[in-house]
């Protein structure tokens, strides 16, 4: 009897330390889940392209090239951010040794650009974080308007190193008594004309779309009104022109200005190139009578 009494009860324990080991783990899945999603640096396979002489830039996989010299830091310190609440986003960018770098090269008037999308790409925002007062560590107040998940992109030059960029996700909550919103699925434009700012901006390309193959872009500007061509257009960060491109998953980065960075109009050029087949969302921005201009283009790239 006290045998299988003494049996039962180790039986007993054994399932209580069990479950209990269970439980412990799902929670700390969770945690390690949560914490992923909104605060880990993503390596993908970011492409930045610049060349001063030509207006251009060779490509080469930022997050994990060769050249590669310094990495990024993101942190909420005002909690993780929500619709419709303005939230802190710090961003320390750091050298091999791990210390923020206090040698960042100022690049098209700025030493750090950010440009942050919306998982389909229907949100854009290219924001200017401030450097801190310690060197290398910069902060910007972010304001999302929906829910959801964004990629944020950070573009920095560092002293001894190429052009460079850095990646992280980030899960915006949805914020007290707000709906809901979906986000449009991305598909190519069938026309690629729009109207901005009292203008008729139009894409053109000097030769189809196809990937890793280096062509130019063309904007072309005419005035709403008058339908004459635009020659006033303004210096918009040291360039007529700035183009962000990204693919529809927001893998693939390319940041480019015109290659007559002194333009003024009618027509901006820009040499890119598209390192895969498929759907890239197109941003020209652009600046005329002191207003900023974002001229949105999705187009398919075989």
């Amino acid at each position: 009897m006290m045998n299988k009494a003494r049996a039962a009860l180790l039986v007993t324990a054994a399932l209580l330390l069990l479950i209990s080991g269970t439980g412990c783990r799902r929670g700390s899945s969770v945690v390690q889940t949560q914490t992923a999603v909104a605060m880990d640096a993503m390596p993908s396979d970011m492409h930045h392209q610049h060349d001063s002489e030509m207006g251009m830039d060779m490509v080469e996989p930022a997050d994990k090239g060769p050249n590669r010299t310094d990495f990024a830091k993101w942190t909420w310190p005002s909690g993780m951010p929500q619709a419709g609440k303005p939230a802190l986003l710090r961003i320390a960018v750091t050298d091999t040794s791990g210390e923020p770098d206090q040698k960042l090269q100022i690049n098209h008037e700025k030493k750090l650009h950010l440009i942050i999308v919306s998982k389909r790409l229907s949100s854009f925002m290219h924001l200017h974080p401030v450097e801190t007062k310690a060197a290398g560590v910069f902060e910007v107040v972010v304001n999302f308007q929906t829910s959801g998940a964004y990629k944020l992109v950070a573009d920095f030059k560092p002293a001894d190193g190429s052009q460079q960029s850095q990646s992280s996700w980030v899960v915006v909550a949805r914020g007290k008594g707000s709906e809901p919103k979906s986000e449009p699925v991305l598909t190519a434009d069938k026309e690629l004309t729009r109207a901005a700012g009292g203008m008729e901006v139009s894409l053109s390309f000097n030769q189809e779309p196809r990937a890793g193959v280096t062509g130019m872009l063309t904007f072309s500007f005419r005035d709403q009104m008058s339908g004459k061509p635009v020659t006033d257009l303004q210096p918009y960060l040291g360039a007529v022109g700035h183009v962000v491109i990204m693919d529809a998953d927001a893998e693939h980065y390319v940041h480019v200005h015109a290659m007559d960075e002194r333009g003024k109009g009618p027509n901006a050029d820009f040499h890119a190139t598209f390192p895969e087949p498929g759907l890239y969302k197109i941003w020209g921005q652009f600046k005329r009578h002191g207003q900023l201009l974002i001229v949105p283009f999705a187009i398919e790239v075989k």
